[in-house]
């Protein structure tokens, strides 16, 4: 009985549940002018080698990808490289990427996408 009235009294926010294939990392590994920025060195020159954004739910470990990337891309050594905070620059990158849509190429994403979807039309926050 007490169940009862506590679920009709508690209010459930609408939610969608993100489940990338391996890592949301995977999902950030698409936009290298967005890691170049996070990385704090937008007009770096060092080569980046970005995996195919088709084979992103592939990778064996992406956040080590991610992160070998985001060192790479800053060109520091030495001490400054030690001191780089990369878990930082991981929210740093995530905030600085504008446009997520080349990432409908993968299927974990067009799941994520469908579920938003349906959460703003059964909320009715769209006219």
């Amino acid at each position: 009985m007490l169940e009862e009235a506590v679920k009709k009294t508690v209010v459930v926010p609408p939610h969608v549940c993100v489940m990338p294939v391996r890592m949301q990392e995977a999902w950030l590994l698409f936009d290298e002018v967005a890691l170049r920025k996070a990385a704090g060195n937008p007009r770096g020159r060092q080569p980046l080698q970005l995996p195919d954004i088709r084979k992103l739910e592939q990778l064996p470990d992406p956040k080590d990808i991610l992160y070998g990337l985001l060192c790479e891309a800053s060109e520091l050594t030495g001490r400054r490289l030690k001191q780089f905070s990369v878990n930082e620059r991981v929210h740093r990158l995530a905030e600085l990427i504008d446009d997520f849509s080349p990432l409908r190429a993968l299927s974990a994403f067009q799941l994520l996408e469908t579920e938003i979807q349906q959460v703003i039309k059964t909320q009715g926050w769209c006219s």
